[in-house]
């Protein structure tokens, strides 16, 4: 559910113009996929886009999946996310008004993932870019074919990240790496990608989202209440190991996975 002080932003943003585009939100067995649908505009997201993504929240909340996986519709090499469409950008963000919701709505939505007790996994397939690139901060795994490439590309355009990238990005790669990626402000390719922290694994063309699925259906496999320990313990949400360690052991599953043969295989 939107927080009360930012229902009057999300309410503005859905009342601009669409624009082309659209977030397909789908849940099947404890994964959740986010579709970045506009294949015309290079996965680029306008205001409806953004106010299809306000939806994720109550979707985690409602299945708290395993993991999340996220990918676009844009043909393999062709484009993960484009960012922002600036067409739309030009004809209804440039308010400070207007930028200022939609830097609360899409941080919140991102923020939100990022702190969702799942694993967050993307398949990319050509370039992130800009907020594409923005989005790929929340990722746990980054699978990625040959024709990916990532550019936080803001300065070029006068800007910086606006959807809590900036920050999200120095506690991925490190304060070092981060501005880097700031200041080349420029595509990188895959390979230089994978080197410089941004993308996880390299897959064949047209190969990421399938990865990216075999990776979230493991982890659908796994105890839940296990899985979402570890996420916590991996991004430092919690304050006392041993009380969690001692809240699992001896529960039920692990009991049944004690029962079990070739454990650990």
């Amino acid at each position: 559910m939107i927080p009360t002080h930012l229902a009057p932003a999300a309410r503005r943003l859905a009342e601009l113009p669409r624009g082309e585009g659209s977030i397909e939100l789908l849940y099947e067995d404890g994964v959740v996929e986010v579709v970045v649908n506009n294949p015309t505009r290079s996965g680029a997201i306008g205001p409806g886009m953004m106010a299809d993504l306000s939806g994720l929240g109550a979707l985690l909340d409602t299945h708290a999946p395993a993991a999340v996986v996220i990918h676009s519709t844009s043909p393999p090499g062709r484009a993960f996310c484009a960012g922002g469409d600036l067409k739309s950008v030009r004809a209804h963000l440039m308010s400070p008004e207007a930028a200022a919701d939609m830097c609360d709505l899409m941080s919140w939505v991102l923020d939100g993932l990022r702190a969702a007790l799942c694993v967050v996994v993307a398949a990319v397939e050509g370039p992130a870019l800009g907020g594409g690139a923005e989005l790929l901060t929340v990722c746990d795994r980054v699978f990625a074919g040959p024709d990916a490439r990532v550019g936080f590309v803001h300065a070029r355009l006068g800007v910086s990240p606006g959807w809590g990238g900036g920050q999200r990005l120095v506690e991925r790669v490190g304060h070092r790496r981060a501005l880097w990626w700031l200041t080349e402000a420029r595509s990188v390719d895959a390979q230089e990608s994978l080197e410089q922290g941004m993308l996880d694994v390299l897959v064949q063309r047209g190969q990421a989202l399938s990865a990216a699925r075999r990776h979230a259906r493991k982890l659908a496999e796994l105890p839940r209440d296990a899985l979402q320990a570890a996420v916590a313990l991996a991004r430092g949400t919690v304050e006392s190991e041993r009380a969690l360690f001692l809240t699992l052991w001896g529960g039920p599953d692990h009991r049944a996975a004690l029962g079990r043969s070739r454990v650990g295989r």
